[in-house]
């Protein structure tokens, strides 16, 4: 059985523009901040994500047209690569071998908070758009 798959070098080139967008921003950010504040970036940095990407598909839902190559460069790409599941991930087991309680605290506002500014971007925009 042979598996054929097609790809389209055009949207890979267009993930890829966006992923090199958000992720030199998640690189930079943390330098205009005070020293001290890592988990806090990726917090700060996960839920403004979440946010925007909340946006972006209530305008969609709320029949905004948007095209499959700027889904993919913003959603995709530049979301993809700003937001970080591993970063978080890492900092959590970090956080739980320093202080259990506050790694828990961190997981939870990290996870429902990222779940409800998600939801509340979709939202609104679905309010503003229709």
């Amino acid at each position: 059985m042979l598996i054929t798959l097609t790809v389209d070098i055009r949207l890979i080139a267009i993930v890829a523009f966006g992923g090199a967008l958000g992720a030199v921003l998640r690189y930079i950010i943390p330098t205009f901040l005070p020293e001290n504040y890592g988990v806090s970036n990726t917090l700060g940095i996960n839920l403004i994500g979440s946010l925007l990407l909340g946006s972006l598909f209530g305008a969609i839902s709320a029949g905004l047209e948007i095209s499959e190559e700027t889904i993919l460069l913003i959603g995709t790409g530049f979301l993809g690569a700003f937001t970080t599941m591993s970063t978080f991930a890492f900092e959590s087991v970090e956080i739980i071998q320093e202080n259990q309680l506050m790694a828990l605290v961190y997981i939870l506002i990290t996870v429902f908070g990222s779940i409800f500014l998600a939801w509340i971007g979709y939202y609104t925009m679905t309010i503003v758009i229709s």
